[in-house]
């Protein structure tokens, strides 16, 4: 009997996503015996505008410098294309979101056999899509932490490794550029899904806040790898740089790993250069907020040890 035409159609996109992940697998596990036993898969979203692809170009080549030899970088291009040197391009699109491309490094978790003790490292060509001083500032500082040894080789009391871990607005690494243990992100929710779930808490409770604020839209994409209750975030910035782009300029490149938040709630809020506190503190702020937000995503409380039960609490946290 003939199969029908929908029906080959779907089997040949299951047996293509077959061989992209057994591709993906084979990319990651060829020559690591000359390299290193430890895995540490570099997802990066690479955006070209194809009408100023040099300013892509340059970007790549100043972030690559921050590659240390046991990094195996996979490419997920949007836009031009263009040669990465020593990389492998997994997908390419002309149009595309960073969600997307979490979505590869999710999968990738989820299907790894090794996800206990493997490591996975997400950046981006920040300042590709909006070019700016405070965009290369931000980018030369948050691209070597991500990079960095101490992220690739962070201790039992993280899952999550970054420049700077902030709980305010919503829980988030500033610019999105981070490691993380796979076994972590596999409990996490499809970054898709994801941003569609934040938008449907938000409208259920009527918040029209900004998207920047409360981490929906866009920004789902940036709080999507901190919004799971178990998250045990570390941070190497010894700056008093908090989050946003207020205090960019004056944050030193000296780096130390430490359990995160390093800082108060209080000081997180004096050092944002964000005025506006009493109004947003009253709204989502608060630990009632993360709680809820927790149940509805995850259905989940955090436990003892979550940095939020002092960090939010007016008189602990402070």
């Amino acid at each position: 009997m003939t199969r029908p035409v929908h029906s080959r159609r779907a089997l040949f996109r299951r047996l293509l996503v077959g061989f992209v992940i057994a591709a993906v697998w084979l990319i990651c596990i060829a020559g690591t015996s000359k390299r290193s036993s430890r895995l540490v898969t570099v997802f990066y979203n690479v955006y070209a505008n194809p009408d100023h692809i040099e300013n892509a170009q340059d970007i790549v080549i100043e972030q690559m410098q921050h590659m240390l030899p046991e990094h195996r970088l996979l490419v997920r291009s949007i836009g031009a294309q263009f040669q990465i040197e020593n990389a492998s391009r997994i997908q390419h699109d002309k149009q595309g979101s960073e969600s997307e491309t979490l979505g590869l490094l999710w999968n990738y978790c989820r299907d790894s056999p090794h996800a206990e003790n493997e490591i996975v490292i997400y950046i981006h060509n920040k300042g590709s899509f909006h070019p700016s001083n405070e965009n290369t500032m931000f980018r030369r500082l948050i691209t070597p932490a991500a990079l960095s040894k101490e992220c690739s080789q962070m201790p039992p009391i993280c899952n999550i490794c970054s420049f700077r871990f902030s709980p305010l607005p919503h829980p988030h690494s500033p610019g999105n550029m981070w490691a993380a243990r796979c076994n972590y992100i596999k409990l996490l929710l499809d970054p898709m899904q994801f941003e569609r779930n934040m938008t449907q808490f938000y409208n259920m409770n009527k918040m029209r806040d900004s998207p920047s604020k409360i981490g929906t839209g866009r920004y789902a994409a940036e709080h999507w790898v901190h919004s799971h209750p178990s998250l045990k975030a570390c941070d190497l910035s010894t700056s008093p740089y908090v989050w946003g782009y207020n205090g960019i300029t004056t944050a030193e490149h000296d780096m130390k790993l430490e359990h995160a938040p390093r800082y108060n709630k209080k000081i997180f809020m004096m050092n944002s250069g964000f005025y506006d506190w009493e109004y947003w503190d009253d709204r989502w702020l608060n630990v009632d907020h993360r709680l809820e937000e927790y149940m509805f995503l995850y259905n989940q409380t955090p436990p003892r040890t979550w940095f939020g039960w002092s960090f939010y609490n007016p008189t602990l946290g402070e």
